[in-house]
């Protein structure tokens, strides 16, 4: 066992980028976003909470400490895999039933993600956010648009079902592996810090958003899904055309 890479391992859960950055992301998002309280957190709250820690800790964010540990570069920070933890945790604090919207949503939206990874002909987020050409960043940009637009449709964090902490490290944490798609790897110092302030930024300027978007998003409005799925539907094309040889 290598003491060093363990200690690295435990950092990134418990500090940097998952455990207190992303209780940090949270409270920033419950804050501003105006996120009803809720019931006290339950079993369902704790376990969404801890895959949405495990799926923050593996986003590949500038001066992650995953980026030491072997192999020569640090560990592949798996999209698909950060995906589906997010999911699992989206899953355990959306309220039910599950409408046809959300459903389409959550299908499009994950397929166009999964997509990506024609762009770079793998699934490390790294190598995807690190892929050139404009095709390549426009699949990315596309990708990133729709999951913004879908994510307070699909999880309704404003209603007041559940432990308002579980939603709102839920968000948090989907946006924090959602921007890292868009986000250039290997930053370092002095610029790696800068990057780490505008995703903070980024953040509360999306909760902002969440408490002015409220009515529309808990109704679900026809246009609102419309153009999530466009989004979704134009990313999966234009991965697809990007990988063309």
């Amino acid at each position: 066992m290598d003491p060093l890479g363990l200690l690295l391992e435990v950092v990134a859960l418990a500090v940097y980028p998952g455990g207190l950055f992303l209780a940090v992301m949270a409270w920033i998002t419950y804050r501003v976003a105006g996120l009803a309280r809720g019931a006290p957190i339950d079993a369902r709250g704790i376990a969404a909470i801890a895959f949405a820690v495990v799926a923050a800790a593996v986003a590949p964010l500038p001066g992650t400490p995953a980026a030491s540990l072997p192999p020569p570069g640090g560990a592949t920070p798996n999209l698909v895999a950060a995906a589906l933890l997010v999911v699992v945790a989206g899953s355990l604090v959306a309220p039910a039933p599950w409408s046809r919207r959300r459903i389409l949503l959550v299908t499009f939206g994950g397929f166009s993600l999964v997509l990506l990874g024609l762009v770079a002909t793998s699934f490390a987020i790294t190598d995807i956010s690190g892929s050139t050409g404009g095709v390549n960043a426009a699949a990315r940009i596309l990708a990133v648009t729709a999951a913004l637009l879908a994510l307070p449709m699909v999880l309704k964090p404003q209603r007041a079902t559940g432990s308002a902490a579980a939603r709102a490290t839920v968000v948090a944490a989907s946006l924090v592996v959602v921007l890292a798609i868009v986000i250039p790897p290997a930053q370092q110092w002095p610029v790696a810090p800068l990057w780490v302030v505008g995703l903070v930024a980024a953040v509360a300027a999306y909760a902002v958003l969440l408490r002015l978007g409220r009515a529309v998003t808990r109704r679900e409005h026809l246009s609102l899904v419309a153009i999530a799925w466009l989004c979704s539907v134009a990313a999966a094309v234009t991965a697809v055309i990007a990988a063309r040889p």
